[in-house]
């Protein structure tokens, strides 16, 4: 009785602040991909959001019918609160109460957490149930089964985490795992949740074309236009910087300068998206895959010191949030282009929504702190180390794909995104 009061304490507070922020900000932030997602829902025939197929089915399933955006952003919401208040309160009842105070303030109650979490995006969503289902299997481990609760949240939380984005099909592996530590009524059940999803999955993969741009070639195209800058001075060298294979293959699209001069370091969009840049996901095939060959045959290592300082750059810049976000104000902007029939600003509660604009603003100003993904990262660290030395399996089925997340966004990140390490700033 008293562990469910505690839960419904933590619920509450976390619904009033996120159902208010979204009745301020109705019908909640929209971005370009939201567009995107909206318009490949409406016109799958025409429009490719590049998104995968569980996120195409979630909002197709909530919003095609009455074309009301905050229908899927209400239920992303009830299931942020969900698993946000069931960690807290789990916390609480421990005796951790410093520890469940500081959660709740400083990361569930973060202005940029209820932003991402309000948005129609899948990153908001996809973070909180990476954690809430890491979690759930951390308990599952350490007790070795799975109460009823802990079976809901995970069949909640799983195709969000693991089919949500496409680094999410990661977090399959722990969840595997975890069926060897559990008892024989959890782990037929785990089985089955897992089947489930993964059949569905299969099957909605199938029924339809999901474009996706991959990641290795659009690592390889915007480090290889990176190795291509004009240097003012250039060192002497024996081989060229850049395979002559490479070179023709580039040419054959676009001349040199086109490529060149839309180059950005921090993102890859201006080589693909830019009506007037080369446009490189229209490519051939065949030069494509020249490309892919020749940077990991060459270019690469004839770069490589220039290729460490483009990841660590990526990476700094996402970390500490400089890349772009859609504006609080931009959702007026998105229900114009698709037609949608959510009304903006509904509830016309102009002072509140200065005043939450305000706050927003001053942690925006300070996220280089309030933002941090480098205390979670710092934890990550920590829980490897412990989790090796005491050979604690528990512990290590939440820190060992996580390590593999910031690996993977480290090396292969073309975008200096801040909500891509937003899993990180959950972490603790």
């Amino acid at each position: 009785m008293r562990a469910n009061k505690t839960f419904s304490a933590f619920f509450f507070t976390l619904a009033l602040v996120y159902g208010g922020w979204l009745l301020i900000f109705w019908p909640g932030i929209l971005g370009e991909d939201s567009i995107a997602i909206l318009k490949h829902v409406m016109a799958p025939e025409i429009h490719h959001s590049g998104k995968p197929a569980f996120w195409f089915y979630f909002i197709q399933l909530l919003y095609e019918k009455m074309q009301l955006v905050e229908i899927p952003i209400l239920l992303m919401l009830f299931i942020s609160t969900l698993i946000q208040a069931r960690i807290l309160s789990w916390c609480w009842n421990q005796g951790l109460h410093k520890t469940a105070g500081f959660l709740l303030v400083f990361v569930s109650l973060a202005p940029h957490l209820v932003f991402f979490s309000s948005s129609l995006y899948p990153d908001g969503i996809y973070s909180i149930a990476v954690i809430g289902l890491l979690f759930e299997i951390w308990l599952g481990a350490k007790n070795r089964r799975l109460s009823g609760f802990a079976l809901l949240m995970i069949f909640i939380t799983l195709p969000f985490a693991s089919f949500a984005r496409p680094n999410g099909i990661i977090f399959l592996a722990p969840a595997v795992f975890l069926l060897f530590l559990l008892d024989r009524r959890s782990r037929n059940l785990l089985v089955a949740i897992l089947v489930t999803w993964c059949g569905l999955m299969i099957a909605g993969t199938n029924a339809r074309f999901f474009y996706s741009h991959g990641s290795i070639f659009p690592l390889a195209i915007h480090e290889t236009i990176n190795f291509l800058q004009p240097r003012a001075m250039d060192l002497a060298r024996d081989k060229p910087r850049i395979s002559p294979e490479t070179m023709e293959a580039l040419a054959k699209h676009r001349p040199l300068e086109v490529y060149i001069k839309n180059y950005d370091p921090d993102y890859w969009d201006t080589l693909t998206f830019k009506a007037d840049g080369p446009q490189v996901m229209k490519m051939e095939k065949a030069e494509r895959r020249i490309i892919i060959k020749e940077f990991f045959r060459y270019n690469l290592w004839q770069n490589f010191p220039k290729f460490l300082g483009s990841r660590l750059n990526i990476f700094m810049t996402s970390a500490l949030a400089d890349g772009g976000f859609p504006s609080l104000t931009y959702a007026k902007h998105v229900l114009q282009i698709t037609g949608s029939q959510s009304n903006y600003r509904k509830f016309q509660l102009h002072t509140s929504e200065n005043f939450a604009t305000e706050i927003f603003n001053f942690s925006y100003q300070h996220r280089w702190i309030l933002w941090t993904p480098f205390l979670g990262i710092a934890l990550l660290f920590w829980a490897v180390r412990v989790g090796l030395q005491e050979k604690d399996k528990a512990l290590l089925l939440v820190a060992i794909p996580m390590l593999a997340q910031l690996g993977g966004i480290f090396t292969f990140s073309i975008a200096s995104e801040y909500r891509y390490l937003l899993p990180f700033f959950l972490l603790p």
